[in-house]
């Protein structure tokens, strides 16, 4: 249950599924992390979990959209799903959004944002779309706010004809952890980061090293991860603004999230990078991430060192390197991963043939992540 502050205290249910009888949310992700976001799901205490291109759904009791925004490593965004139903023409979404009780999840002083997507669907108008679910949220508020306040996305997902209606509860998207105040040059997103330790398979007790760490962020989520260290545990959630928050629920969803961390000590992590400067960077990220300890930071060119460790790493892509050292660092890169296992995210065209791959995006650029299959 969900508590509404109010001049008269009173609960709210959260909607319901019909075939559960419990809340049930939606969590967007990068294409191709599906697996791994399902997977998040299900060890959260997710139930009745359901994938599909950039997007799961989970059913669970109350406290789970807490667990969700806390502990969810490979997600962009965590959404309160509202209702759903099927919609073909604009009356029929009208009539959809102004079924919600909307006083139940905003006061009216916030300023909504309408967002949409929509696939193999008859309703396709951007405008359209946006201006009907404007107005019908309008109507169920007594003083709604369109200039000011705070800012809350409202998602119009209509996928095959059926209308999902979600409140974006997370705020800034979820792979700013709130450790990474530092940065270099195109730095990876924390939860891209983060998939790349997941699919790269790294076994906890062997050595692991990023010989391009950059700002730290691959060797902080490896740490992370090792360690089970909620990615969430020092931010603050759009939820937590809104009438639906109920401090309770996210106090418990804290607590159990910090008692699940393993203590430092038992990884070795290896972070290189060749500029001083950098590694300073990484190094103060990682302590506001609390895994400085199971970093070792060092300075160094990757040409240069041999390795046994199992590799994770974003390297250069070709912007600012001359055209033979490029090839001698993908050389040493792909021959060093077939001996270790580990692997490396690049828009580089290469050929490995002792490797596998699978399509990601860093950013808007396409890449690949080239791995060792265990």
């Amino acid at each position: 249950m969900l508590k509404i502050i109010s001049h008269t205290p009173k609960k709210v249910s959260l909607p319901k599924r019909e075939t559960t009888h419990e809340p049930y949310f939606a969590l967007t992700c990068q294409s191709g992390l599906e697996s791994l976001v399902k997977r998040e799901c299900e060890k959260l205490g997710g139930r009745d979990i359901e994938a599909r291109d950039r997007l799961v759904k989970c059913s669970g009791e109350g406290i789970l959209l807490y667990k969700l925004l806390i502990g969810s490593r490979f997600t962009n965004r965590v959404y309160l799903c509202l209702d759903e139903a099927r919609a073909e023409d604009f009356d029929t979404l009208f009539s959809v959004c102004e079924g919600i009780n909307w006083g139940n999840y905003l006061s009216g002083k916030e300023r909504i944002v309408i967002e949409w997507a929509t696939t193999k669907s008859k309703l396709t108008s951007i405008p359209t779309i946006q201006s009907i679910a404007q107005k019908a949220i309008f109507s169920t508020l007594v003083t709604p706010n369109t200039t000011n306040g705070t800012e809350v996305h409202v998602l119009i997902l209509i996928i095959d004809d059926i209308a999902h209606i979600l409140l974006d509860v997370t705020g800034d998207p979820l792979h700013k952890r709130g450790y990474r105040t530092e940065s270099g040059d195109a730095p990876i997103k924390e939860n891209l980061a983060a998939a790349l330790v997941a699919f790269a398979n790294w076994k906890y007790s062997s050595p692991l090293l990023d010989p391009f760490c950059g700002s730290g962020t691959i060797a902080i989520e490896a740490a992370m991860i090792a360690r089970n260290i909620a990615p969430g545990l020092m931010r603050h959630f759009r939820i937590e603004e809104l009438p639906c928050y109920q401090r309770d629920l996210m106090d418990q969803a804290r607590t159990e999230l910090r008692s699940r961390a393993y203590p430092s000590g038992k990884y070795t992590i290896h972070a290189r990078d060749i500029d001083m400067s950098v590694i300073e960077k990484a190094r103060r990220n990682a302590e506001r991430a609390w895994v400085s300890q199971d970093i070792v930071f060092e300075v160094g060119n990757f040409l240069e060192w041999e390795t046994s460790s199992f590799i994770v790493s974003n390297p250069p892509y070709g912007n600012r390197l001359q055209s033979d050292e490029l090839e001698d660092i993908y050389k040493k890169l792909v021959g060093t991963i077939e001996r270790n296992g580990g692997g490396f995210i690049s828009s580089h065209p290469i050929f490995a043939k002792g490797l596998a791959n699978k399509k990601l995006l860093n950013g808007w650029e396409e890449c690949r992540f080239w791995y060792k299959k265990s």
